[in-house]
Protein backbone atom coordinates (compact mmCIF):
# COMPACT_ATOMS: atom_id res chain seq x y z
CA UNK A 1 0.00 0.00 0.00
CA UNK A 2 2.80 2.37 0.87
CA UNK A 3 4.49 1.54 -2.41
CA UNK A 4 1.37 2.52 -4.29
CA UNK A 5 1.19 5.90 -2.49
CA UNK A 6 4.87 6.53 -3.24
CA UNK A 7 4.37 5.68 -6.88
CA UNK A 8 1.29 7.95 -7.05
CA UNK A 9 3.16 10.90 -5.40
CA UNK A 10 5.99 10.98 -7.93
CA UNK A 11 3.90 12.25 -10.89
CA UNK A 12 2.62 15.10 -8.68
CA UNK A 13 6.17 16.19 -7.89
CA UNK A 14 7.13 16.02 -11.58
CA UNK A 15 4.16 18.21 -12.52
CA UNK A 16 5.18 20.80 -9.93
CA UNK A 17 8.75 20.83 -11.29
CA UNK A 18 7.49 21.17 -14.83
CA UNK A 19 5.21 24.07 -13.85
CA UNK A 20 8.08 25.83 -12.07
CA UNK A 21 10.31 25.38 -15.10
CA UNK A 22 7.64 26.79 -17.42
CA UNK A 23 7.07 29.77 -15.13
CA UNK A 24 10.82 30.41 -14.95
CA UNK A 25 11.02 30.29 -18.73
CA UNK A 26 8.13 32.71 -19.13
CA UNK A 27 9.62 35.12 -16.61
CA UNK A 28 12.96 34.96 -18.41
CA UNK A 29 11.25 35.59 -21.74
CA UNK A 30 9.35 38.61 -20.39
CA UNK A 31 12.52 40.04 -18.91
CA UNK A 32 14.37 39.56 -22.20
CA UNK A 33 11.67 41.23 -24.22
CA UNK A 34 11.48 44.20 -21.85
CA UNK A 35 15.24 44.61 -21.80
CA UNK A 36 15.42 44.33 -25.59
CA UNK A 37 12.70 46.99 -26.08
CA UNK A 38 14.43 49.40 -23.69
CA UNK A 39 17.70 48.95 -25.56
CA UNK A 40 15.90 49.58 -28.85
CA UNK A 41 14.30 52.78 -27.51
CA UNK A 42 17.68 54.05 -26.31
CA UNK A 43 19.23 53.24 -29.67
CA UNK A 44 16.44 55.03 -31.54
CA UNK A 45 16.79 58.07 -29.32
CA UNK A 46 20.51 58.22 -30.03
CA UNK A 47 19.83 57.99 -33.74
CA UNK A 48 17.25 60.83 -33.59
CA UNK A 49 19.66 63.23 -31.88
CA UNK A 50 21.15 65.82 -34.27
CA UNK A 51 24.93 66.35 -34.05
CA UNK A 52 25.90 70.02 -33.53
CA UNK A 53 28.93 72.15 -32.78
CA UNK A 54 28.64 74.59 -29.92
CA UNK A 55 30.47 77.75 -28.85
CA UNK A 56 30.19 79.50 -25.52
CA UNK A 57 28.94 83.05 -25.12
CA UNK A 58 31.93 85.00 -23.82
CA UNK A 59 32.99 88.41 -22.61
CA UNK A 60 35.83 90.39 -24.20
CA UNK A 61 37.27 93.88 -24.57
CA UNK A 62 36.02 95.71 -27.68
CA UNK A 63 36.13 99.16 -29.19
CA UNK A 64 33.03 100.99 -30.28
CA UNK A 65 33.89 100.41 -33.91
CA UNK A 66 31.72 99.77 -36.94
CA UNK A 67 32.55 97.68 -39.97
CA UNK A 68 30.60 97.13 -43.17
CA UNK A 69 31.20 96.21 -46.81
CA UNK A 70 30.54 98.73 -49.57
CA UNK A 71 30.87 99.06 -53.32
CA UNK A 72 33.61 101.08 -55.02
CA UNK A 73 32.49 103.65 -57.59
CA UNK A 74 34.32 106.19 -59.72
CA UNK A 75 34.65 109.62 -58.14
CA UNK A 76 33.11 111.14 -61.27
CA UNK A 77 31.44 109.50 -64.24
CA UNK A 78 29.95 111.24 -67.27
CA UNK A 79 28.41 110.55 -70.65
CA UNK A 80 29.92 112.81 -73.33
CA UNK A 81 27.54 114.35 -75.91
CA UNK A 82 28.20 116.19 -79.13
CA UNK A 83 27.05 119.83 -79.13
CA UNK A 84 27.60 120.21 -82.86
CA UNK A 85 26.15 118.62 -86.00
CA UNK A 86 28.34 117.25 -88.76
CA UNK A 87 30.74 114.52 -89.82
CA UNK A 88 33.31 113.25 -87.36
CA UNK A 89 36.61 114.31 -88.92
CA UNK A 90 39.00 113.05 -86.23
CA UNK A 91 38.80 110.51 -83.43
CA UNK A 92 41.29 111.36 -80.69
CA UNK A 93 40.09 109.03 -77.94
CA UNK A 94 40.06 105.27 -77.52
CA UNK A 95 38.79 103.24 -74.55
CA UNK A 96 41.50 103.20 -71.90
CA UNK A 97 43.05 106.53 -72.92
CA UNK A 98 43.82 108.99 -70.12
CA UNK A 99 42.65 112.49 -71.07
CA UNK A 100 43.14 115.79 -69.30
CA UNK A 101 40.31 118.24 -68.67
CA UNK A 102 39.64 120.27 -71.83
CA UNK A 103 41.56 117.92 -74.13
CA UNK A 104 39.80 117.13 -77.44
CA UNK A 105 38.22 113.70 -77.85
CA UNK A 106 36.63 114.21 -81.29
CA UNK A 107 36.69 116.85 -84.03
CA UNK A 108 33.40 117.40 -85.87
CA UNK A 109 33.31 119.09 -89.32
CA UNK A 110 34.27 122.70 -88.54
CA UNK A 111 34.46 124.32 -91.98
CA UNK A 112 31.27 126.39 -91.69
CA UNK A 113 31.91 127.15 -88.02
CA UNK A 114 35.40 128.40 -88.88
CA UNK A 115 34.05 130.70 -91.64
CA UNK A 116 31.40 132.13 -89.31
CA UNK A 117 33.99 132.73 -86.63
CA UNK A 118 36.27 134.58 -89.05
CA UNK A 119 33.38 136.73 -90.27
CA UNK A 120 32.27 137.55 -86.73
CA UNK A 121 35.87 138.30 -85.76
CA UNK A 122 36.20 140.74 -88.67
CA UNK A 123 32.95 142.53 -87.81
CA UNK A 124 33.94 142.74 -84.18
CA UNK A 125 37.35 144.23 -85.00
CA UNK A 126 35.79 146.74 -87.38
CA UNK A 127 33.18 147.73 -84.80
CA UNK A 128 35.89 148.37 -82.19
CA UNK A 129 37.78 150.60 -84.63
CA UNK A 130 34.58 152.51 -85.52
CA UNK A 131 33.84 153.15 -81.87
CA UNK A 132 37.37 154.41 -81.26
CA UNK A 133 37.15 156.74 -84.27
CA UNK A 134 33.70 158.08 -83.39
CA UNK A 135 34.82 158.61 -79.83
CA UNK A 136 37.58 160.95 -81.00
CA UNK A 137 35.23 162.73 -83.40
CA UNK A 138 32.59 163.15 -80.71
CA UNK A 139 35.16 164.60 -78.30
CA UNK A 140 36.09 167.16 -80.98
CA UNK A 141 32.42 167.97 -81.64
CA UNK A 142 32.55 166.64 -85.21
CA UNK A 143 29.70 164.11 -84.80
CA UNK A 144 26.49 164.07 -82.86
CA UNK A 145 25.97 162.02 -79.71
CA UNK A 146 23.38 159.84 -81.46
CA UNK A 147 25.94 158.79 -84.10
CA UNK A 148 28.45 157.86 -81.39
CA UNK A 149 25.82 155.84 -79.51
CA UNK A 150 24.84 154.07 -82.73
CA UNK A 151 28.35 152.74 -83.35
CA UNK A 152 28.55 151.68 -79.69
CA UNK A 153 25.39 149.63 -80.19
CA UNK A 154 26.88 148.08 -83.33
CA UNK A 155 29.95 147.09 -81.29
CA UNK A 156 27.77 145.30 -78.72
CA UNK A 157 25.97 143.40 -81.49
CA UNK A 158 29.27 142.46 -83.15
CA UNK A 159 30.64 141.25 -79.79
CA UNK A 160 27.58 139.03 -79.23
CA UNK A 161 27.92 137.56 -82.73
CA UNK A 162 31.62 136.94 -82.13
CA UNK A 163 30.95 135.13 -78.82
CA UNK A 164 28.25 132.95 -80.45
CA UNK A 165 30.46 132.11 -83.44
CA UNK A 166 33.40 131.31 -81.16
CA UNK A 167 31.19 129.00 -79.08
CA UNK A 168 29.94 127.24 -82.21
CA UNK A 169 33.48 126.73 -83.38
CA UNK A 170 34.52 125.44 -79.96
CA UNK A 171 31.62 122.97 -79.98
CA UNK A 172 33.12 121.23 -83.01
CA UNK A 173 35.78 119.98 -80.58
CA UNK A 174 34.21 117.48 -78.21
CA UNK A 175 36.35 117.91 -75.08
CA UNK A 176 36.90 116.00 -71.86
CA UNK A 177 34.91 117.66 -69.05
CA UNK A 178 37.44 116.47 -66.45
CA UNK A 179 40.67 114.52 -66.25
CA UNK A 180 39.89 110.84 -66.48
CA UNK A 181 39.85 107.63 -68.48
CA UNK A 182 37.75 107.01 -71.59
CA UNK A 183 35.71 103.87 -70.92
CA UNK A 184 33.58 103.75 -74.09
CA UNK A 185 33.46 105.30 -77.56
CA UNK A 186 30.24 105.23 -79.61
CA UNK A 187 31.11 106.90 -82.95
CA UNK A 188 33.63 106.32 -85.72
CA UNK A 189 35.51 108.66 -88.02
CA UNK A 190 33.31 109.78 -90.93
CA UNK A 191 30.07 109.13 -89.03
CA UNK A 192 27.41 111.83 -89.06
CA UNK A 193 26.45 113.02 -85.61
CA UNK A 194 23.59 115.22 -84.47
CA UNK A 195 23.50 117.68 -81.59
CA UNK A 196 22.89 115.79 -78.36
CA UNK A 197 24.23 112.43 -79.58
CA UNK A 198 26.22 110.45 -76.99
CA UNK A 199 29.71 109.90 -78.34
CA UNK A 200 31.76 108.62 -75.38
CA UNK A 201 31.86 107.89 -71.68
CA UNK A 202 34.52 108.84 -69.12
CA UNK A 203 35.32 108.13 -65.48
CA UNK A 204 37.59 109.89 -63.02
CA UNK A 205 39.45 107.22 -61.03
CA UNK A 206 42.06 109.50 -59.46
CA UNK A 207 39.75 109.33 -56.46
CA UNK A 208 37.12 106.69 -55.72
CA UNK A 209 33.95 106.58 -53.66
CA UNK A 210 32.97 103.66 -51.45
CA UNK A 211 29.20 103.54 -51.06
CA UNK A 212 28.08 102.01 -47.75
CA UNK A 213 24.73 101.75 -45.97
CA UNK A 214 24.79 102.48 -42.24
CA UNK A 215 22.02 101.46 -39.79
CA UNK A 216 20.27 104.23 -37.92
CA UNK A 217 21.80 103.30 -34.55
CA UNK A 218 25.28 103.99 -35.98
CA UNK A 219 24.60 106.95 -38.28
CA UNK A 220 25.36 109.59 -35.61
CA UNK A 221 29.04 108.57 -35.85
CA UNK A 222 29.19 109.35 -39.58
CA UNK A 223 29.48 113.06 -40.31
CA UNK A 224 31.27 114.68 -43.27
CA UNK A 225 35.02 114.83 -42.66
CA UNK A 226 35.29 111.80 -40.34
CA UNK A 227 38.34 109.66 -41.16
CA UNK A 228 37.77 105.95 -41.80
CA UNK A 229 39.90 102.91 -42.59
CA UNK A 230 39.29 101.10 -45.89
CA UNK A 231 40.51 97.57 -46.62
CA UNK A 232 40.07 95.12 -49.48
CA UNK A 233 40.33 91.35 -49.75
CA UNK A 234 42.32 91.96 -52.94
CA UNK A 235 45.05 93.69 -50.89
CA UNK A 236 44.82 91.90 -47.50
CA UNK A 237 48.04 93.39 -46.08
CA UNK A 238 47.21 97.02 -46.86
CA UNK A 239 44.85 99.57 -45.38
CA UNK A 240 43.82 102.93 -46.80
CA UNK A 241 42.49 106.16 -45.36
CA UNK A 242 39.13 107.52 -46.47
CA UNK A 243 36.91 110.40 -45.46
CA UNK A 244 33.14 110.71 -45.23
CA UNK A 245 32.06 113.09 -48.01
CA UNK A 246 28.27 112.93 -47.77
CA UNK A 247 25.51 111.35 -45.70
CA UNK A 248 21.96 110.88 -46.93
CA UNK A 249 19.24 112.60 -44.91
CA UNK A 250 16.68 109.94 -45.81
CA UNK A 251 16.76 106.27 -44.78
CA UNK A 252 15.73 103.42 -47.03
CA UNK A 253 13.09 100.83 -46.29
CA UNK A 254 15.63 98.81 -44.32
CA UNK A 255 16.34 101.82 -42.05
CA UNK A 256 19.86 102.37 -43.39
CA UNK A 257 21.41 105.60 -44.66
CA UNK A 258 23.59 105.95 -47.76
CA UNK A 259 27.09 107.21 -46.96
CA UNK A 260 29.84 108.10 -49.44
CA UNK A 261 33.47 107.63 -48.40
CA UNK A 262 36.11 109.24 -50.63
CA UNK A 263 39.75 108.17 -50.83
CA UNK A 264 42.68 108.68 -53.17
CA UNK A 265 43.09 105.79 -55.60
CA UNK A 266 46.60 104.47 -54.82
CA UNK A 267 49.02 104.01 -57.70
CA UNK A 268 50.01 100.42 -56.83
CA UNK A 269 46.90 98.97 -55.21
CA UNK A 270 44.34 100.25 -57.68
CA UNK A 271 40.64 100.22 -56.83
CA UNK A 272 38.31 99.68 -59.76
CA UNK A 273 34.67 100.60 -60.09
CA UNK A 274 32.42 97.76 -58.94
CA UNK A 275 34.89 96.21 -56.47
CA UNK A 276 33.98 95.48 -52.85
CA UNK A 277 35.77 97.22 -49.98
CA UNK A 278 35.37 97.12 -46.21
CA UNK A 279 34.96 100.40 -44.34
CA UNK A 280 35.91 100.47 -40.64
CA UNK A 281 35.21 103.18 -38.08
CA UNK A 282 37.45 102.64 -35.06
CA UNK A 283 36.46 103.78 -31.58
CA UNK A 284 38.80 105.54 -29.14
CA UNK A 285 38.44 103.50 -25.93
CA UNK A 286 37.96 99.84 -25.05
CA UNK A 287 35.11 98.40 -23.00
CA UNK A 288 33.89 94.95 -21.93
CA UNK A 289 31.12 93.41 -24.02
CA UNK A 290 29.27 90.08 -24.24
CA UNK A 291 29.95 88.46 -27.62
CA UNK A 292 28.47 85.64 -29.65
CA UNK A 293 29.79 84.17 -32.94
CA UNK A 294 28.09 85.67 -35.97
CA UNK A 295 27.75 82.21 -37.59
CA UNK A 296 25.30 81.22 -34.83
CA UNK A 297 22.60 83.43 -36.36
CA UNK A 298 19.70 81.59 -37.98
CA UNK A 299 18.01 84.77 -39.22
CA UNK A 300 19.00 88.26 -40.29
CA UNK A 301 20.59 90.88 -38.08
CA UNK A 302 17.32 92.85 -38.01
CA UNK A 303 15.65 90.04 -36.02
CA UNK A 304 18.53 88.05 -34.50
CA UNK A 305 17.83 84.50 -33.27
CA UNK A 306 20.00 81.48 -32.47
CA UNK A 307 19.81 78.04 -30.85
CA UNK A 308 20.86 77.61 -27.21
CA UNK A 309 21.71 74.09 -25.98
CA UNK A 310 20.38 73.03 -22.58
CA UNK A 311 20.17 69.47 -21.20
CA UNK A 312 20.61 67.84 -24.58
CA UNK A 313 18.02 70.01 -26.34
CA UNK A 314 18.31 73.02 -28.63
CA UNK A 315 15.96 75.94 -28.03
CA UNK A 316 15.45 78.81 -30.49
CA UNK A 317 16.05 82.06 -28.64
CA UNK A 318 15.88 85.70 -29.79
CA UNK A 319 18.35 88.21 -28.39
CA UNK A 320 19.17 91.90 -28.64
CA UNK A 321 22.17 92.56 -30.90
CA UNK A 322 24.44 95.53 -30.52
CA UNK A 323 27.63 96.42 -32.36
CA UNK A 324 28.54 94.35 -35.41
CA UNK A 325 32.11 93.06 -35.56
CA UNK A 326 33.74 91.08 -38.33
CA UNK A 327 33.09 87.60 -36.85
CA UNK A 328 31.25 88.49 -33.65
CA UNK A 329 28.07 90.22 -32.54
CA UNK A 330 27.65 92.18 -29.35
CA UNK A 331 24.84 90.91 -27.12
CA UNK A 332 22.84 93.62 -25.35
CA UNK A 333 20.27 91.28 -23.86
CA UNK A 334 18.77 87.79 -23.97
CA UNK A 335 21.95 85.72 -23.50
CA UNK A 336 24.32 85.09 -20.59
CA UNK A 337 28.06 84.47 -20.53
CA UNK A 338 28.80 80.72 -20.61
CA UNK A 339 25.68 79.64 -22.48
CA UNK A 340 26.30 77.24 -25.35
CA UNK A 341 25.04 78.36 -28.77
CA UNK A 342 24.93 76.21 -31.90
CA UNK A 343 27.41 77.32 -34.57
CA UNK A 344 27.14 74.29 -36.89
CA UNK A 345 24.17 72.07 -37.71
CA UNK A 346 21.47 74.62 -36.91
CA UNK A 347 19.88 74.21 -40.34
CA UNK A 348 18.53 70.82 -39.23
CA UNK A 349 17.12 72.06 -35.93
CA UNK A 350 13.76 73.23 -34.73
CA UNK A 351 12.79 74.55 -31.33
CA UNK A 352 13.21 71.73 -28.79
CA UNK A 353 15.22 69.35 -31.00
CA UNK A 354 17.29 66.64 -29.30
CA UNK A 355 20.98 67.23 -30.01
CA UNK A 356 24.32 65.64 -29.33
CA UNK A 357 27.36 67.91 -29.02
CA UNK A 358 30.23 66.69 -31.21
CA UNK A 359 32.44 69.75 -30.79
CA UNK A 360 32.52 72.57 -28.25
CA UNK A 361 34.57 75.68 -28.87
CA UNK A 362 35.29 78.59 -26.62
CA UNK A 363 34.39 81.90 -28.17
CA UNK A 364 37.69 83.80 -28.70
CA UNK A 365 38.38 86.58 -26.25
CA UNK A 366 39.16 89.00 -29.06
CA UNK A 367 36.58 89.71 -31.77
Amino acid sequence: MKNLETIAGKPKKNKIVIVLLVLSFLLALVWYLQHHESQKVITNRDVERIPVSVALVSKAAVRDSFSTVGTVEAYREADIFSESQGLVRKVLAEPGNLKKAGEALFVVDDELATARKRKADAHYSQAKRDVERYKNLYSEGAVALSAYESVQLQLEEAEAEFIAATRKYSDTRVKAPFSGIVTSRFVEQGELVQEGKKVAQMVDMMKVKVIIFVPEREIVKFVPGVLLTVTSDLYPRESFSGKVSSVSDKAGRDHTFRVEVVLQNPAKSVFRSGMFARVILMGDAERQAVLVPRVALVSGIRKPELFVVRNGKAFLKPFVAGMELQKQLEVLGGLSVGEGVVISGQNELHDGSDVVIIDQKKNPTEP
